[in-house]
């Protein structure tokens, strides 16, 4: 399976927790938008993370996971009662 990697980071500037929550999620939107942009070939995607830092920082980015590892961890998610309808 494929993996690539981007990184933003800021270094030798005081955020708050608030500008990096901000700041996160303008990244994560320009990633997708980066994704269509490229005309990413993705089948069944799914998107785990978020930008906010004091709710599990293991977790804080964004993970965009195709194939057949995003449809096993989505029905995970689902068996859980972790899916909103929308």
């Amino acid at each position: 399976m494929a993996r690539n990697e981007f990184r933003f980071v800021v270094d030798g500037v005081d955020l708050t927790a608030d500008q990096q929550t901000l700041i996160a999620g303008e990244i994560q939107k320009a990633g997708l938008a980066a994704l269509r942009t490229a005309n990413a070939k993705l089948v069944n995607p799914l998107t785990l993370g978020h930008g906010n830092i004091r709710l599990r920082p293991e977790w804080y980015g964004l993970w965009v996971l195709d194939g057949q590892l995003a449809q096993d961890l989505g029905q995970k998610i689902n068996d859980i009662g972790f899916w909103i309808q929308r």
